[in-house]
């Protein structure tokens, strides 16, 4: 590995706090110790951080030193409580925020909870961006995500340097809400497709076609899609191994269709795709990769 003096030419190195790692926040973390970066860490689970250590990572014992020892801190952690209560709960990053840091919510979660937890930090003297994320595990890992961005102008300017660690497709959508706004409109759309293609791999299946030439015809029309593109040795393997969790997908999905009913839209497709996933975690499959869609379509078919 590199000595810090040789990354960055011009630019300086951060000190970054990263509080949950996790199935995507370990190798968005080890990401940015990679571009040389100083990183603190803290999650629930020893494991990731051990391995994090190894890499050069500092382990702490609450959110509130990681964020006493960071300028940025980025939380990648499961749902609206979560967020709230590491920010603003016992040992939360409140305790520990230093004066102009920055807080940055990598997780995908309500809107309005983003924009509410901003007006806390700002009135403790620090700022908060949203940065939710696309794409699955494999892209995490190769520091490929796609990243959405929504805060003021000035703080995600402050905060590129770390997340062009994790991603390089980096658009901002405006100010706090507008990044997870998008990330929901985009997950649900996601969501939409795989339940379309399971339907149309469950169907084609019970018609007794073959897999590979399913694949290949849909190539050749106006149903291709990354989604069918990516995930189809898997499903051919039957690999159902968690890239992106059918349990997040569905969270996601319930997120998205509340969002949608304050602002009085109608998704029909994604309420019944919704319908598909509820299913599929009666069933048991929430640990399981969100291509288990197929799964369940063929459970429901007795495929």
């Amino acid at each position: 590995m590199k000595s810090q003096h040789e990354f960055f030419q011009g630019e300086e190195i951060m000190r970054v706090g990263f509080v949950g790692c996790g199935t995507m926040g370990e190798h968005m973390a080890r990401n940015i110790i990679k571009e040389g970066h100083e990183l603190s860490v803290f999650d629930i689970n020893v494991e990731p951080l051990q391995r994090l250590q190894e890499d050069g990572a500092s382990i702490k014992q609450r959110p509130a030193d990681v964020a006493s020892a960071s300028e940025v801190t980025i939380m990648m952690v499961v749902n609206d409580q979560q967020v709230r209560e590491v920010i603003t709960g016992e040992n939360g990053l409140l305790e520990g925020l230093q004066p102009g840091g920055t807080i940055i919510i990598m997780s995908t979660i309500t809107p309005g909870v983003c924009v509410e937890m901003a007006d806390v930090v700002r009135a403790a003297g620090g700022d908060l961006m949203e940065a939710p994320v696309v794409l699955s595990q494999p892209a995490a890992i190769a520091g490929e995500l796609g990243i959405y961005l929504g805060g003021a102008p000035e703080t995600c300017d402050k905060a590129m340097p770390v997340i062009e660690c994790m991603g390089k497709n980096i658009i901002r959508m405006g100010d706090v809400g507008t990044a997870m706004a998008m990330k929901l409109c985009h997950n649900m759309m996601t969501a939409t497709i795989a339940q379309g293609v399971s339907e149309m791999l469950t169907l084609g299946k019970k018609a007794g076609l073959d897999f590979d030439d399913i694949i290949t015809a849909i190539s050749y029309g106006g149903g291709q899609n990354f989604f069918l593109d990516s995930k189809a040795p898997t499903i051919k393997e039957g690999d159902f191994v968690a890239r992106f969790s059918l349990a997040n997908m569905n969270k996601d999905m319930g997120l998205t269709l509340v969002f949608a009913d304050t602002l009085g839209v109608s998704m029909p497709a994604g309420a019944a795709a919704k319908q598909v996933a509820s299913a599929a975690m009666a069933a048991g499959m929430g640990p399981d990769d969100f291509s288990s869609f197929v799964r369940i379509n063929e459970k429901l078919s007795e495929v």
